[in-house]
């Protein structure tokens, strides 16, 4: 038995492939294709590239087979060959005694023998029996001797069974025949429809198992899973269906700890502007008495505050024009000047090309905190930062320069390596964050509003300072944030 499928690929108990040539180029493969999945015997094997293990005689054996084919397309999916031997026909003819000498002959259709017994009483098959029709029987005289020719075609097979006698005989077990015959086809049948049969169920059940599953799925049980121990390709395929069930759990999964989070921030921000009106009138009170009394310090501190909270609430918006971030920033860093005066100094360069872009807020100020309180504020001496904005194609590239104390190269391996994770999952699990914070919720901020191929990187050398590039979109019309 050869089992062969679409590709050329083959199993087998016996037969093998005598060279590197596609089985299914072969002739017994194209005819079983033509037969469309209908079992055919092609009788004796000729002019194949297979052989087999064990030396059977061409003659010995006889070929049948069937095309596999797809339940639902009809596709052929390979070709079963089969071949039976006929010591099997043999078994199954020797005892048919027709008088003394006669015998039974089975013949394909083009006449040529499939079993003859060893001692025939003719040579050759006569002309006239090959273009008789279907069944039937006459006499013909041969050397002398008149034979009586009877013979049935069988439609299934179009093998033609032909009982041989002499007329001068005794042709009782004539009779028995006809019941020999449907006992032959009977065998011929069985073997041939079990055999295709348990081929075709071994086939297509997984694949319509999986395409239950499948179903399924589309209908919302992810829980379902392909459980079986196949090494072949179905196998493969259901254990590729369990990966991509798995798969799809955990992207859930992430979408519904994103939307969870960016609700909780949202919260937190609405929280955050309650009454802000009160807060900008009431600075502007201090402001006015401040500047009333002749404490113009003091009034330019209160009026950078009071900038710095109206830009940071910003009316609920999340998306800002870039020059409020940046006088946003100029607030915080005047403030930080009253406090530290000849300690800090910084200086802001913008270029005018990019006045008019619309960015997330508050990305500038916790970057700036951290170049204060970890960098110039651990040096000795006077500090310096330096902030540039400038355009890229279709990027923003913003850079905060420190010349502080800079991060320890641990330290800083550290800190890549929580900003690389969208979430801070330390928060989450309960561990603090000695460090970052600030940072690693701009950098979740940006990812989640934008992208993962936008948000912060940062090189710093101890004693020489700290460098945090932030890369955002350009964006030129107003974006609001979405509300809930």
């Amino acid at each position: 038995m050869l089992v062969v499928n679409g590709q050329g690929d083959y199993i087998s108990n016996e037969l093998y492939s005598r060279s590197e040539t596609n089985l299914t180029e072969e002739s017994w493969y194209e005819e079983a294709v033509k037969n469309e999945g209908i079992f055919k015997i092609l009788g004796h094997p000729a002019n194949r590239k297979i052989t087999s293990h064990v030396n059977y005689k061409n003659s010995e054996v006889v070929t049948v087979v069937r095309a596999i084919l797809e339940p639902e397309t009809q596709k052929v999916m390979g070709v079963v060959l089969i071949d039976l031997k006929l010591r099997v026909i043999a078994e199954a003819t020797k005892n048919v005694k027709l008088g003394k000498s006669g015998y039974l002959i089975v013949i394909d259709e083009n006449g040529e023998e499939i079993y003859s017994p060893a001692k025939p009483l003719i040579n050759e098959i006569p002309k006239q029996l090959l273009k008789s029709g279907d069944s039937g029987s006459y006499s013909e005289k041969v050397d002398g001797n008149t034979l009586q020719f009877i013979y049935q075609k069988q439609p299934f097979t179009n093998w033609t069974t032909v009982g041989i006698f002499s007329t001068k005989e005794s042709v009782i077990e004539v009779r028995t025949i006809h019941l020999y015959v449907i006992c032959f086809v009977f065998f011929v049948c069985l073997f041939g429809v079990t055999a295709s049969y348990y081929l075709s169920n071994s086939m297509s059940k997984p694949i319509v198992q999986l395409m239950s599953f499948m179903k399924k799925v589309e209908s919302g049980n992810l829980s379902i899973r392909y459980k079986g121990d196949r090494k072949d390709e179905i196998g493969m395929l259901g254990r590729s269906f369990n990966k991509m069930i798995v798969k799809i759990n955990s992207l859930i999964s992430l979408t519904e700890r994103q939307e969870r989070q960016k609700r909780e921030a949202e919260l937190r921000s609405l929280q955050a502007h309650i009454k802000p009106h009160f807060l900008y009138n009431t600075l502007d009170t201090i402001s006015w008495m401040a500047r009333k009394r002749g404490a113009d310090d003091v009034a330019e501190v209160v009026a950078s505050l009071s900038r710095l909270f109206r830009i940071g609430l910003s009316k609920g918006n999340d998306i800002i024009l870039l020059t409020d971030e940046i006088t946003h920033i100029q607030s915080y860093l005047s403030i930080q000047k009253a406090r530290y005066r000849d300690k800090l100094n910084y200086s802001i360069n913008m270029e005018p090309e990019i006045h008019d872009v619309m960015i997330l807020k508050l990305v500038l100020q916790p970057i700036v905190e951290n170049a204060i309180y970890h960098g110039i504020k651990e040096r000795k001496g006077p500090g310096f930062i330096t902030i540039q904005v400038k355009g890229n194609q279709d990027c923003i590239i913003i850079t905060v320069t420190d010349d502080g104390k800079g991060i320890h190269r641990d330290k800083l391996e550290l800190l890549r390596e929580k900003m690389d994770t969208l979430y801070n999952l330390d928060v989450e699990k309960g561990k603090p964050v000695d460090f970052g914070y600030g940072m690693m919720n701009v950098q979740a901020r940006i990812k989640l509003t934008y992208g993962d191929q936008y948000g912060l990187s940062i090189d710093s050398q101890l004693g020489e300072g700290t460098t945090v590039t932030i890369h955002l979109p350009i964006q030129r019309n107003s974006i609001n944030a979405d509300k809930s």
